[in-house]
């Protein structure tokens, strides 16, 4: 992010650069042409050098430099017909003043010539300096839209990416604290009954909040690591519910190092623990998880608690809804399934180097 800013800021720069590249090239293709007609008229290619073909030149370097960091940025700031027609005049009446200056005053000064001689009207002057003027006012109020345009997408994108990660950010504190809070009661229920189980859940909350500080703030981590995670997690629950923990769970895994980004199935896994019934031998919590090389694919399906009652409900899909419209756009599916009898859960993004 510092990176694309720092770019940013080298904008300037590399308009000079580009301004100085279109003159340089605009004078070659100048001269070249005025060299084929002189020899097209039998005079020498060389002729096409004189002292106000090379004052034109400075005049248009000069006119392309004033419009594009003075009047441009001054009159184009919100573009509409009226702006457009000031940036217009303005550029020609710099064109023409500048001109006027450097081929009738600074030239009679020095080489005591000038370009237009005396008795020249005004009109003539004008209409004149508009024909010579045209093309490097035009092209100047072009270059100039066209590169602000291009910065300001830069700009509007770097602003959106920051908006994404922060969000990012914000829904990831919403995940740790709340998961934190529900695994703490749950030891805390077996600290309070004396239970062997307890030094065991303290193990597996300390890996599982290593995952949730270190990992989750990754980019992208191994798909193993992330099931290790939800191991850890279903232990921790087995701790919890003793015997009567019905869970099934099927881990069909092509590829273990293939990357993913963290907290993606967990999610899941934790909303069915969390708002299903897991005592229940008759309806276990099933997990189906598998991948091959372009996609991984994950079903949760349990039996709903009709008893529980929980304001905060849903948030854990709420959240992962979101990080999934941000990392996969619409490249992803997504299905749940309430019969309120049954919630059923499918989950299918893509495995590869671009999400």
């Amino acid at each position: 992010m510092e990176r694309d800013k720092k770019n940013l800021s080298f904008s300037k720069q590399k308009s000079i650069l580009i301004l100085l590249g279109f003159w340089l090239i605009y004078i070659l293709f100048d001269y070249i042409t005025i060299g084929l007609v002189n020899l097209t008229n039998g005079n020498s290619f060389f002729e096409a050098i004189n002292l106000f073909a090379s004052t034109m030149y400075i005049v248009q370097l000069i006119t392309i430099f004033i419009i594009y960091f003075f009047i441009a940025p001054y009159f184009l700031k919100n573009i509409n017909w009226k702006s457009i027609l000031f940036s217009i005049i303005c550029s020609f009446t710099t064109f023409i003043i500048v001109r006027y200056f450097i081929e009738q005053i600074i030239t009679d000064f020095l080489f005591h010539k000038v370009n237009y001689f005396e008795g020249t009207t005004i009109s003539f002057y004008i209409y004149d300096n508009l024909h010579y003027g045209s093309f490097i006012v035009f092209s100047s109020l072009f270059l100039w839209m066209t590169f602000h345009s291009i910065h300001t997408l830069k700009q509007n994108n770097i602003i959106e990416k920051e908006k994404k990660e922060a969000e990012i950010n914000f829904l990831k504190s919403q995940i740790n604290p709340h998961f934190l809070f529900n695994t703490l009661n749950n030891i805390y229920s077996l600290v309070s009954v004396n239970s062997p189980h307890s030094l065991k859940a303290i193990e597996n909350l300390s890996a599982i909040m290593r995952f949730t500080t270190y990992e989750t703030n990754k980019d992208k981590i191994e798909i193993e690591r992330e099931i290790d995670y939800i191991n850890q997690y279903l232990d921790l629950e087995q701790i919890r519910y003793g015997e009567k923990f019905y869970v099934e769970k099927e881990f069909l895994i092509e590829n273990s190092k293939k990357l993913i980004h963290p907290y993606i199935i967990s999610p899941l896994i934790e909303n069915a623990i969390k708002h299903g019934v897991v005592k229940d031998i008759n309806h276990p919590i099933k997990i189906n998880l598998k991948t091959n090389s372009e996609y991984l694919e994950i079903s949760v399906s349990n039996k709903i608690n009709q008893h529980q009652k929980d304001e905060t409900s849903g948030i854990g899909l709420t959240n992962l809804k979101k990080r999934l419209n941000y990392y996969f756009g619409n490249n992803y599916s997504f299905e749940i399934k309430n019969d309120y009898e049954t919630f059923h859960i499918y989950l299918k993004i893509p495995l590869n180097d671009e999400n």
